[in-house]
């Protein structure tokens, strides 16, 4: 994970610029503003938050919200764009710096296929939720993100190829410098989430890609909506 977190910290400044520009960055915020609209006052972590645009409409909407990452340069960044909310640096492969059952929403927005020891934050997250909490997360689409596209003779994106799915490997990416993207199937996950104490209430998996150059009936995110289960 120090690795991992390294070369975060050399990525932050071009993914931060990156994600104001992206239209893929604006079907993930639609998604999150429809499922959170308004709150009144609940406590909101918002794991690995990265630049901090999450931490600062969470606020805006009415949470009582932290934001949290690894990349300190992140946090930096975050503190600078939105000096309202509030944010510290935690190193996510480690146990969170959080009394058991501080909050009421754990939102984790497209961070866990970025994570090697998953199962260690999924068992953080049950820690910090209270019960009956809502943990919130989105990841890239493993059954589809890694793939590559197939086109037809006028180019049009119809199609993905993939090659390896079932297996876990390791695959770096190179959008915004070099940065390790941990393959799982998303069988993974949804077992992973039960494992760790949670009930699964929704999951989504809308519309990326505009249908003219490339297929909109492949999805590029997994956005899932669990309940900690209540202790006897």
């Amino acid at each position: 994970m120090k690795e991992t977190l390294k070369q975060w910290e050399k990525a932050a400044e071009i993914f931060s610029a990156g994600q104001e520009q992206s239209e893929f960055a604006d079907v993930n915020k639609a998604v999150v503003r429809k499922r959170f609209s308004h709150l009144n006052g609940e406590k909101v972590l918002d794991l690995g938050c990265g630049y901090g645009y999450y931490t600062a409409y969470f606020d805006r909407i009415g949470a009582c919200v932290t934001g949290v990452d690894g990349a300190e340069a992140m946090i930096r960044i975050a503190k600078e764009k939105y000096p309202d909310s509030e944010f510290s640096a935690a190193d996510l492969s480690e146990p969170l710096p959080f009394d058991d059952g501080a909050f009421d929403i754990v939102f984790c927005n497209q961070v866990l296929m970025d994570i090697e020891d998953t199962d260690l934050v999924l068992h953080e997250v049950s820690r910090v939720l209270k019960d009956g909490g809502v943990f919130y997360f989105s990841i890239v689409h493993p059954a589809f993100y890694c793939g590559d596209w197939l086109k037809d003779d006028n180019g049009y994106n119809y199609a993905k190829y993939m090659s390896r799915y079932i297996t876990p490997y390791i695959r770096q990416n190179h959008f915004w410098g070099e940065t390790a993207h941990f393959h799982r199937p998303l069988s993974y996950y949804l077992n992973a989430a039960a494992e760790a104490g949670f009930s699964l209430v929704h999951t989504e998996e809308p519309k990326s890609y505009d249908g003219v150059t490339k297929n909109a009936d492949l999805p590029l995110f997994f956005f899932a909506e669990y309940r900690k289960t209540m202790r006897k």
